[in-house]
Formats: C-alpha cells, structure tokens, sequence
C-alpha cells in the first residue's frame, strides 16, 4: 500500500506533469504564467526593469500585452541613438536579448495603469577597458506600438559610485518632459526627438516564405471550372485590424505637430503624409 503522503501529493503532481507533456508535445508553446504579483527584473547589479504606476493623467495602455522576446529584441536592436555626433546602436546585441526576455514577461504581467521603466548598465565599445554607461528609458504598448522614451542614451555614473557609492537618482523618460536624446529607427514614428512608437505587427515568416501551391494540369480541370481561373490562386489580402488604424492615425497627429512647430517643411510634411495615407 502507498504510503499516505504519497497519495495525497499525486493529485497535486498531475498539472505539473500535464505541462511537461504538453511542452515536449508542442515544442511552440510556451507554459510559464505572467506572474501578476511580480515588480522588478533585476538582470544585474545596475541592470532592470520595474513595473510602475503610469505618469499621472494619462490614458490608459494596452497591458498586458503578449508581445514575443523575439519581437522585443528586434525593435530594441533597431533603435539607433546620436552619441557624440555619430548613430549609434542603443543596445549591444546582448543586452538587448537580456532586456527582451525581462520585457516579454513584464509586458504580460502589467497592468492598463502601468508603465515599464528599465535601467541598462553595459561596457559600451566592446573592450573590457571601456567604461559603463547606462541607458534609462520608459516603456508601454499602446495602438499596437511599442512606446520608447529614453531619458538618458549614455549616463556615465559608475565612477562616482565607485569612489563614494553615490547614486544618481535615476530618471526614466516622460510623455510630459522631454530631452535631448536623439532617436530613430526604420519603420518607426517620432513622436519627440526622445520618443519613437515602433509597430510591434509582423507577418509571420511561414505566411510570407510560404511557396505558391502548384497549379492542377490542364487536363484533370474541367473547363470554366475556378481551378483553371490563375485568379482563383491569388488569396484576398489580409485587412488590417483596428490597432492598425490607431497606429496611422498617431503617426499623422505627431507629423502635423512636427510641421506646425516648423521642425519640417510643407513639402516634407505632404510627402510623408501621403505615403502614410497610402497605407490605409
């Protein structure tokens, strides 16, 4: 007979074991939980990302949200920031997969009143000799867009805290406030010169690489019949969902506001304007 304490733990031990079979079955699925009750992601002694109240009178964002490490680490490894005149990545390769991974699960766990902040500290330059500087940024997802705001691209602390164990009080970017970082990146919108709203929407690889089924011969088709029609082959368009009208619609306000503050000429205004129409 099985001791007692056995039997009673079996019945606990069935969910575990559901969901390693189910995780050997389907390689694809992922069967960790947001944990809801978690706040930080400490990768490192001055490395993280923290949950946080959003800034005071704002909308509301679109937490949680279920965005991949893998979609994550594209759009931070995209990004480009001006350092001494020149464009430089604002994450290494590395720290932006670190930094993806702690996001993936941050962004699932947030709540609509939420924002993500994120401080990165990283020996930038690529020898060991270089010093570490950090960046700090605000995070949200809102209109199918990941929302960048970086406050500092290259913060140089670590000297005084090593002499003195100072910190800064650490500041991470604001709807409100804006400063003098410089950013970019391809298929993103400047909302400010230290805000880019990147499309998190993407075509799934199998959708785009998927090879173009071979047509029936001539003679097994009846005539008239749609199989013989090369249009019948050509499938209807995909149309875009609502999140992808608010993006438009967020990227033109900003463009309008770059042309009323004369940040663009009317030309380059109605040039981007109607490529972003063309969209829609």
């Amino acid at each position: 007979m099985r001791h007692r304490s056995e039997v009673m733990r079996a019945p606990m031990l069935r969910p575990v074991l559901m969901l390693v079979l189910m995780a050997a079955l389907l390689p694809g699925l992922s069967v960790r939980a947001a944990d809801p009750g978690r706040t930080q992601w400490k990768l490192a002694n001055f490395t993280w990302v923290n949950r946080v109240p959003a800034e005071v009178g704002v909308a509301a964002n679109g937490h949680p949200a279920q965005v991949s490490q893998a979609v994550l680490q594209k759009a931070l490894g995209a990004v480009m920031a001006q350092v001494d005149g020149a464009d430089t990545p604002l994450f290494e390769p590395k720290e932006a997969a670190a930094l993806a991974k702690a996001l993936e699960e941050a962004f699932a766990a947030a709540r609509p009143s939420e924002d993500l902040v994120l401080l990165s500290t990283q020996r930038r330059g690529g020898h060991f000799m270089d010093p570490a500087l950090a960046v700090t940024a605000r995070l949200f997802v809102k209109a199918g867009a990941l929302n960048l705001i970086v406050h500092d691209a290259r913060l140089d602390f670590m000297d005084r805290y090593s002499a003195d164990r100072t910190l800064p009080t650490f500041a991470y970017g604001s709807r409100t406030a804006g400063t003098a970082v410089s950013l970019k990146a391809e298929g993103a919108t400047n909302l400010r010169s230290d805000w880019l709203a990147i499309p998190l929407a993407v075509t799934p690889a199998a959708t785009a690489l998927a090879p173009a089924p071979t047509p029936a011969p001539a003679s097994l088709l009846a005539p008239g019949s749609a199989a013989s029609s090369p249009q019948a082959a050509v499938p209807a368009a995909p149309k875009p969902d609502q999140d992808f009208y608010d993006l438009q619609y967020q990227r033109l306000k900003a463009l309008k506001r770059l042309r009323d503050e004369n940040l663009i000429s009317e030309a380059e205004y109605q040039e981007k304007r109607q490529a972003i129409l063309k969209t829609l």
